[in-house]
């Protein structure tokens, strides 16, 4: 990663037609620039060359290496956790915009349902940003705590909790315009907070950041740490925790073993900071499985995702509740791998945006996931066949759609 610069000598571009001012929070503990908001901002860049991007970010965030940063106003200004600074780098970003600019704030509000100072002082955020900016900011909401079963992805806030994040999150629902990923959650925060709502997805943003960095800019260092493929291989991945059933699908993994099926094993991804206690389950878990054919790969970088995912055969969900689009099966559908999940609702209508060649299960039916594996083994089930060309000119495409949904007041 690496500051903005301009390349020395070179002309200097032609002033923007549209301003676009995006605020980074995808997760108000994290302390560097998100997945989501790297691939959104560099996706935004490609699909609009008249389109400048002032980024308010967390304070040890960096541009990507490599990657042409002319056109952004770069501002690594708020502390990890900070909810003070968070405050005051809002405000200096919105007062030095240029007039007529579009503020978007690209924001998981809830942290998958903290309810922290940090995550209630941002969603303050947009109505402190009116105050300086012509027009009405957005939020791009991957979730609300207010419109999801948190007790189903482990949380249990109190009373307390969550009167407060109710207050925060109808305040942010009021100040700002609204779009979120799927139709359901449309509806959702429609109901709960009686304000306008639009469901606009993006498909396979949360892949472009790794695509074009293997594209563009490829380096051996991102593969480090994963394991060459040699048989049909099995990816999980993602943060572990409770709202993931790795009780029901280790044993059916350890079966398939048992019964003479020739697979190897990669987990990869984090342990959610909020259940530290899940970190021994997930040892004792991979303990039992074949050594020789089962890997963890720990907090893999941004850019390994090609190289994790691009040898997978297939990519396992099993998701006892998720709050929003799983970021997980977009880049598993990005890279064709062949999917099998739980059937939950969120899951199946952000299959159906991707390409819809998921295959669903029953939750925590050992029974069934075993067949759906057995499938993937026999060839029954195949992955994505679209060309990525086509993924990322779809990705292009709502890009486009959102920078003109914020052209409107």
């Amino acid at each position: 990663m690496s500051s903005v610069t301009g390349a020395a000598g070179a002309p200097a571009p032609r002033p923007p037609a549209r301003h676009l001012a995006l605020f980074e929070n995808f997760y108000p503990a994290m302390d560097r620039l998100g997945t989501h908001s790297t691939s959104l901002a560099l996706l935004l860049l490609r699909a609009d060359p008249e389109l400048a991007l002032s980024l308010a970010v967390p304070s040890r965030s960096t541009w990507p290496d490599g990657f042409d940063g002319r056109r952004v106003r770069f501002s690594p200004t708020w502390t990890h956790d900070g909810p003070l600074s968070m405050l005051r780098a809002g405000i200096s970003t919105a007062r030095a915009l240029p007039a007529g600019s579009r503020v978007l704030f690209n924001w998981f509000p809830t942290c998958y349902g903290e309810t922290r100072l940090a995550a209630s002082a941002g969603m303050l955020l947009p109505r402190i940003v009116r105050t300086f900016s012509e027009r009405r900011p957005a939020v791009y909401a991957h979730n609300f705590i207010e419109t999801q079963d948190v007790r189903r992805l482990g949380y249990r806030p109190g009373a307390v909790d969550r009167w407060a994040v109710g207050l925060f999150e109808g305040a942010l629902a009021r100040a700002a315009r609204v779009f979120v990923p799927l139709e359901s959650q449309r509806r959702s925060v429609e109901a709960m907070f009686k304000v306008p709502v639009t469901a606009r997805p993006i498909p396979f943003v949360e892949a472009l950041f790794g695509h074009w960095v293997a594209t563009e800019r490829p380096d051996p260092k991102w593969a480090a740490g994963i394991p060459p493929r040699t048989v049909f291989r099995i990816l999980l991945f993602g943060v572990w925790g409770p709202a993931k059933d790795l009780d029901s699908v280790l044993p059916v993994l350890n079966a398939l073993f048992r019964s003479g099926h020739d697979f190897e094993v990669v987990f990869a991804g984090s342990v959610n900071r909020f259940f530290p206690e899940y970190r021994e389950r997930l040892r004792a878990a991979l303990a039992s499985l074949p050594t020789d054919r089962c890997r963890f790969v720990a907090d893999p970088p941004d850019e390994s995702t090609p190289a994790l995912f691009g040898p997978a055969d297939l990519v396992i969900l099993p998701y006892n509740a998720i709050a929003g689009p799983s970021g997980v099966m977009g880049l598993a559908a990005f890279h064709g791998c062949r999917i099998v999940a739980y059937d939950v609702p969120e899951l199946r209508e952000y299959d159906a945006i991707l390409d819809g060649r998921t295959v669903f299960v029953p939750p925590r039916d050992p029974d069934a996931l075993a067949e759906a594996v057995r499938r993937c083994f026999a060839g029954e089930v195949r992955g994505s066949t679209e060309p990525k060309e086509s993924k990322v000119a779809r990705a292009t495409a709502a890009a486009l759609q959102l920078l003109d949904d914020l052209e409107v007041d």
